[in-house]
């Protein structure tokens, strides 16, 4: 199982701040053997992150990494305009030497999409088209800089069965913070139907916060049993409470590097395994 840590690009000081943090937190998390680096976009909302344009950060972070994969977790796609995306894209992976996991969804943030002239109602709609344009630039031969390879590296973040549907037809991976024992919860519905109908290789990246007090030990054993990581290819931790220090926050990586990832990935295999098979 790969391993991901997910930042929302905040701090307690300026966005400068941020901006320089998260750049000492990806080169951290390559040293420390994280797979994936991804960073959230928030437009308008300094109180939940500083960062309304992901892919201008990871160019700069492709420069002071080499090897971690670089996501976006994740651009709203509606309101984004889907061949200057695509343009953007190719960019960032060319930087990086085809690291760019671009990670997208349909966004959640009602007050956003009226800034952008939005209706929020119609945001799946307006994802689905722009994915599907996006696509098309992506396979096509006219975009400047050829990005070969990344139509495959594209993700979708849902919380529904429509968004597990799109991902398996679409050959996308699917990015998934929902919990299991939540009522009315369909998420292992949804991904079991997302891994028998995927028209690619299943790739699951299942999210969980990290908690700065966590017993290793217990979370391991807890995490070991989440029947929705079962279904997952990769973990994609996030340091909590919201607003933690840079320092707390590589203490947080360190943690889960050095005592949870080893015993965790062996235990997961095992039961994806399982899964897999059902």
């Amino acid at each position: 199982m790969r391993i991901g840590f997910l930042t929302h690009v905040d701090s307690s000081g300026t966005a400068e701040d941020a901006y320089r943090d998260t750049v000492e937190l990806a080169v951290a998390a390559e040293a420390l053997g994280f797979h994936t680096f991804w960073v959230a976009q928030h437009h308008g909302s300094a109180r939940n992150g500083f960062l309304p344009s992901p892919l201008v950060l990871l160019a700069a972070l492709a420069q002071h990494t080499s090897s971690i994969q670089l996501g976006t977790a994740v651009i709203a796609a509606p309101l984004e305009q889907p061949r200057r995306l695509a343009e953007d894209a190719a960019v960032v992976d060319a930087l990086s030497g085809g690291r760019l996991q671009l990670g997208l969804g349909t966004g959640n943030d009602a007050e956003a999409a009226e800034r952008f002239g939005h209706d929020h109602a119609d945001r799946w709609v307006e994802a689905v088209e722009v994915l599907d344009e996006l696509c098309a630039a992506l396979d096509g031969e006219g975009l400047v800089p050829q990005a070969p390879g990344l139509r495959r590296r594209l993700w979708w973040a849902t919380g529904s069965a429509s968004g597990a549907h799109l991902a398996a037809a679409r050959g996308m991976g699917l990015i998934t913070g929902r919990l299991p024992h939540i009522p009315g919860s369909t998420v292992l519905r949804d991904l079991r139907r997302y891994w028998t109908r995927a028209v690619d290789e299943p790739r699951v990246g299942g999210s969980r916060i990290l908690p700065p007090d966590a017993a290793p030990k217990q979370l391991a054993a807890e995490w070991a049993t989440d029947p929705t990581l079962g279904w997952s290819t990769e973990l994609i931790v996030q340091a909590g409470p919201t607003r933690p220090a840079l320092a707390d926050r590589v203490a947080a990586m360190r943690m889960f590097a050095r005592d949870l990832e080893p015993a965790l990935t062996v235990a997961l295999a095992a039961r994806h395994g399982e899964l897999a098979r059902v």
